[in-house]
């Protein structure tokens, strides 16, 4: 097994039969095996290729032991499609047929075969045709093994939902038991309450240091002395719920009960992003999902923010957030100042990020239904770097991104489905429309 952190990992198997020229089937799985690693893929594979059924089977149960995120199957030679029709009714993975463009082998025609037998079965699969060494076909086996890890990934995962529904934001409550059957993520809610116990335990220790720590890092601190120690007393409350009880990924309501009576989450909902969390705002469960596809996708924190507005002259999308973007986001820590929230949206206010995203490539993303079912809307474009003097067009004390759309942006105002958009940096249009195939989920590339 090849190593690369948090890559997706790849069961990957070359399957022939004995009476056919298994030494080209051998050759084909050594370029294979070495492409594979090369595209920095963790590859769990035998050590030779596979000619019987048991040896299939054994070998499927030790891709499945080293926790595979998908199953890829190089057609070496004509081969037995009942085996692998079988091997992939019992994967519990994403699976791709791969062909080898090599007459001698017959590998096309053998995976022409299985791939027909497959579609006539109802098996969703991905078919691949071209050499270990083309540029193309590992792109396009990259492409999937990061979807795939998304998809697969995500089952078991458990969401936190603490506080309950934002009254009237219908896109972000889906049903709970079709997430759990769609996504394989459980839902379970976490009151308020806990959160706030936990923060009003922190100790003025640790509250301090952590204060203390965030006036050195950050040039301007617009935020009162008692509104930042609240801040970062909910900072350790939502962390230390969400490790106690084993979340990874949460959404939090805030709006109402803690920003009227103890400060927003803003501040503690960005550190956590930046920290390897993953935690969406205003109760938002669609929100919570697509920033974990993404996250799985590239291991890199995504935004969370409002759909402001279109300009549709300069083909400029502006997303604006209430303040709890990911830090990392901006050119340098230093550049975020830490202001203070409007005191319209809660009597106790409470701590802001704000800053300008960096310039750079960027995806965006959202998960919505139409009639209860499951769509995502992706787009891409260049975010660019705007002075915060801007940020009075909208609200001064709120971070921002502006992103160029490659797209006409006229075509994206109709598939505006939520006041909530997502963002990542990167170019991962593929990966989501291929996340999108293996989810049976309607991909709207703008």
């Amino acid at each position: 097994m090849s190593s690369s952190q948090d890559a997706p990992v790849v069961g990957f198997m070359t399957v022939t039969l004995p009476r056919e020229k298994v030494d080209l089937a051998r050759e084909a799985n050594r370029c294979a095996v070495e492409s594979l690693a090369a595209c920095g893929l963790n590859v769990v594979s035998p050590n030779d290729v596979v000619v019987d059924f048991d040896t299939l089977m054994a070998e499927l149960r030790r891709i499945e032991d080293n926790a595979a995120d998908c199953l890829l199957l190089l057609i070496g030679t004509w081969t037995n499609t009942t085996w692998i029709v079988t091997a992939f009714e019992r994967a519990r993975v994403p699976g791709a047929v791969w062909s080898v463009p090599d007459p001698a082998t017959f590998s096309l025609t053998g995976a022409g075969i299985i791939h027909g037998s497959l579609d006539e079965m109802g098996i969703q699969h991905l078919f691949i045709y071209g050499s270990p060494d083309d540029e193309e076909t590992r792109r396009k086996i990259l492409v999937f093994a990061r979807a795939a890890k998304a998809a697969t990934r995500a089952r078991g995962t458990r969401c936190a939902l603490i506080g309950g529904r934002v009254a009237g934001m219908y896109t972000t409550m889906p049903d709970f038991s079709q997430v759990r059957r769609s996504f394989g993520v459980e839902i379970e809610h976490v009151d308020q309450y806990r959160i706030i116990r936990e923060a009003e335990s922190v100790s003025a220790k640790k509250v301090g240091e952590t204060v203390s720590k965030a006036r050195a890092i950050h040039n301007n601190v617009l935020a009162t002395d008692s509104e930042l120690e609240r801040a970062v007393r909910l900072y350790h409350a939502l962390k230390k719920v969400l490790d106690e009880d084993g979340f990874k990924l949460a959404c939090v309501k805030c709006a109402g009960e803690v920003l009227d009576h103890y400060g927003s989450y803003c501040l503690p909902i960005s550190l956590c992003n930046d920290e390897g969390y993953v935690v969406a705002c205003e109760a938002d469960v669609n929100a919570a999902l697509t920033m974990q596809t993404m996250n799985f996708i590239t291991g890199q924190p995504s935004l969370f923010a409002d759909v402001n507005h279109i300009d549709l002259k300069e083909n400029v999308l502006r997303l604006v957030n209430c303040g709890s973007m990911p830090m990392s986001y901006a050119r340098t820590k230093q550049d975020v100042d830490l202001g203070r929230q409007y005191q319209y949206m809660g009597e106790q206010r409470g701590v802001t990020t704000l800053f300008c995203c960096d310039a750079g490539e960027m995806t965006l993303s959202r998960l919505s239904r139409r009639s209860g079912r499951y769509r995502m809307v992706i787009t891409h474009g260049q975010s660019l770097h705007e002075d915060k003097s801007r940020f009075a067009e909208a609200r001064d004390m709120w971070p921002h991104a502006f992103i160029r759309l490659e797209s006409d942006a006229r075509a994206l105002v109709p598939n505006i489905f939520s006041n909530h958009f997502h963002a990542t940096r990167g170019n991962i249009v593929s990966e989501l429309e291929m996340y999108c195939d293996l989810m049976g989920i309607e991909a709207i590339t703008v």
